[in-house]
């Protein structure tokens, strides 16, 4: 008796671990956005508060940063380990196996 089929959109996969891919980027590269955005707002009528409150919410965010990059650095990582072993699964059952030959005849010859 067969068992289920397995039915995976590669294209799909393949879709979504490059989009994860980017999500940690730009997870990993927030922390020089936040700075380019404290620059940004510099000291608007001479008074640094805005940029503070910038600096204050950045620094608030780091630990759930390191969390959500944690998880999506997991999930891309899951989800791009099942897309190289299906692919790889894949190649190997299209690519045809060498003939065995001939079964060796048996010593003594036939009978």
């Amino acid at each position: 008796m067969a068992g289920p089929d397995v039915d995976l959109d590669f294209d799909d996969l393949t879709s979504m671990t490059s989009d994860l891919g980017t999500f940690v980027k730009e997870f990993e590269d927030i922390k020089n956005s936040t700075d380019d955005v404290q620059d940004a707002v510099g000291s608007p009528q001479g008074r640094g508060e805005l940029r503070g409150k910038v600096g204050d919410f950045e620094s608030k965010w780091d630990g759930n940063r390191e969390v959500i990059l944690e998880g999506l650095t997991n999930i891309h990582d899951h989800l791009k380990a099942i897309v190289d072993g299906f692919s790889e699964t894949d190649v190997k059952l299209a690519t045809p196996s060498p003939s065995p030959g001939p079964s060796p005849t048996p010593a003594g010859g036939p009978r």
